[in-house]
Formats: structure tokens, sequence, C-alpha cells
């Protein structure tokens, strides 16, 4: 397994154990736009755990997107091919799903690599290699972005430099990217939201997903500061949201870095308690993109560690509880069916 000195939450089975909710509107089709797989010493989280927590939830999630987490790379070989390992790790999890032992999810359908995009123009053969290991999967590439000038704000085994989005290389590595057909997916706190709205503007042709709700930090020098924090999100977001090659996930709320306490309680929070927590964030963002520009994301494993994955499916039901039939199917499964092209969603896309 992997040493992978990550600062993630650690998933407590037992606990997790101790609440359980039936499936919110069973029959809602779900794609998760947004998960990891991994084999770790903080934990293994395979196929068969992801399966696990699917079949048990009771939600009805018919695809996935495996997004880039340093999975499975490379031992040997040139450095900027590593990440290469990582797709056909991502590939071979997708032909299990495939195979029907797994359940009915088409699990990994999109993979998303990470193939570092300061190569510039010399990122061609990388991607080459990757759309032919993928075996048609590879839909986009996401590097690590998100930094911070105080240590207390972490969320990632590895640290980027400052600045990285705005470089002369990465923004040349982007532009590939767009010609390639392919997104760019971008974890960043929201003190580097307007970093992405240059990026944004420079590549009109980029499509660009913000992950984790554009990463309001709530720890650090932000600890306490919620109204200020939510004010600069919210002001910064609205930039983006005025473009229209840019869309976002609503996810990641359940990391350390975003300040919610709920880890340290007794017992793990239910679905109603974390609808109320996120209400503000989530009728802000889908005020700005519109429900076609925004899709639910569980980030598993890493957010395991706060609620369990039916609980998470639930807290989002409750959030859309009075959004449009239409509406509902986009933030559950077509914004990130038409983001990914997921050729299992055509069938319930023309129902």
């Amino acid at each position: 397994m992997e040493t992978v000195n990550a600062p993630h939450l650690p998933v407590r089975p037992d606990w997790l154990a101790l609440h359980h909710e039936a499936a919110l509107s069973p029959e809602q089709p779900v794609v998760d736009a947004h998960h990891h797989l991994w084999d770790r010493q903080s934990g293994r989280y395979l196929t068969g755990e992801f399966s696990a927590d699917i079949q048990a939830s009771g939600h009805r999630i018919l695809s996935s997107v495996y997004v880039q987490c340093r999975s499975m790379l490379r031992r040997s070989g040139p450095e900027e091919l590593k990440p290469l390992g990582e797709v056909e790790f991502a590939c071979g999890a997708a032909a299990m799903f495939s195979s029907g032992h797994y359940g009915h999810a088409q699990g990994c359908e999109a993979i998303v690599g990470g193939v570092s995009l300061t190569a510039g123009e010399a990122l061609q053969p990388a991607i080459d290699m990757m759309m032919q290991q993928s075996a048609g999967r590879l839909r986009g590439m996401r590097n690590p972005l998100a930094w911070h000038a105080d240590p207390r704000v972490l969320s990632s085994p590895a640290t980027p430099p400052a600045g990285l989005a705005g470089s002369a290389g990465f923004r040349r590595g982007a532009a590939c990217l767009a010609r390639n057909g392919l997104s760019l997916d971008v974890w960043v706190y929201h003190t580097q939201l307007k970093e992405i709205v240059d990026l944004a503007r420079a590549l009109p042709d980029l499509r660009i997903v913000v992950d984790h709700c554009g990463g309001p930090i709530g720890v650090g020098p932000c600890q306490g500061q919620r109204d200020e924090v939510f004010s600069h999100w919210r002001n910064d977001l609205a930039q983006l949201a005025a473009l229209p090659n840019v869309s976002i996930k609503i996810s990641g709320l359940g990391m350390a870095v975003m300040g919610y306490p709920f880890a340290q309680a007794a017992t793990p929070p239910d679905s109603l308690t974390l609808m109320r927590a996120w209400q503000p964030w989530f009728e802000t963002i889908v005020g700005l993109f519109g429900a076609g520009r925004c899709m639910f994301a569980s980030n598993f494993p890493v957010d395991k560690g706060m609620f369990s994955y039916g609980v998470f499916w639930n807290a989002c039901k409750r959030l859309a509880h009075q959004a449009s039939r239409d509406e509902k199917d986009q933030l559950f499964w077509r914004t990130a069916a038409t983001t990914y092209r997921l050729a299992s969603m055509e069938k319930i896309n023309d129902q």
C-alpha cells in the first residue's frame, strides 16, 4: 500500500454505524461526479469499498467520475509520465464495475487524470497515451492548486507553489486540454478564486469545473470568521459564475479545512443537520450558476471521515427539496453526464 501523509479525517466505521437513514427519493437517478479510490496506510477504499457504500446507501447511483488523487502512480519511468499509472488503475476499476459483479453502477465511467499541465505544449504525448490507456474514459485533468500562506490551511498531501494557475506553462498546458476536448478540474480555496476567474477569461474554450463549492475555508485564520468568508467567497464566485465555461461541484464540505465540527461529536451528523449547515452555500451556488452548471458529488472517501455515503445523498436531496424536477435532474446527474460525456446516461436523458 502507499504511504501518503494526507490531512484527511480518519474514517471510523464503528462511529459511522451509530447513525443510519433510509434513502430519501430512492428513485432519483444519481451520478457521483467526484470520488477517489486508493490503498494507503490510512485505509483502503477500492472498488469493493465504494460499491459497498453505494449498495448500503439505498440511493440510485448509476455512474461515477473518478478524480485524480495520486493513486497507483508508476513506480519507475519519466516523472511526467508516472500519473499514467493512475489512469490505468482507474480504468481497471471501471472494468470491474462494468462486469456487474459490483452492482449496477457504472463506476469510474469517466476519469480525470493528473499529468502536470506545466509541461505546456509538451503535454500532448502524455494526453495521447492517457487517451489510449483509459479506453476512451479520459475526460479531463486536475493538478494540485490549493495553496494558502498559513500552514494551518491544509487539505492535500501535495502543496503546489503559489499562483500556479497563472503561470505561463500551466496556461499553455490548459490550452492543450481545450484543444483535445478535455476539461480542467480545479480545487482551490476561496482566497484563490480570482486566479481561476483570470484563467477562465484567458481561455474561454476551456471547460473549467470548480471542485468542492469553491473552497470556503473554515480553519486557521478563517476559523470563527464564517460571515466574512462567506462574503468574500460569494463576491468572487459571482465573477466565476458570469463566465459560461465554468461549472461547479457541490461537494467537499466534509473536509476538515471547511471547518465544520461534526466529526468531533459523539455520533455522526444526520442529513437534516448537514442540510441546515450547508444551505447558505447551496442556495448561493445554485442562485449564481443555475442548476444546469451545478452537480452534487460525494468526494468519498475523503468526506467519509465526517458522514456516511447515504446520509450525504439524503442531505443533498433535502437541499434540493424545493427544486423543480428538471433542476433536480440537473443537480443529481444531468450536469455531470453532460460535462463528463457519460454514455451510460443517454437512455435516461432521452426519457
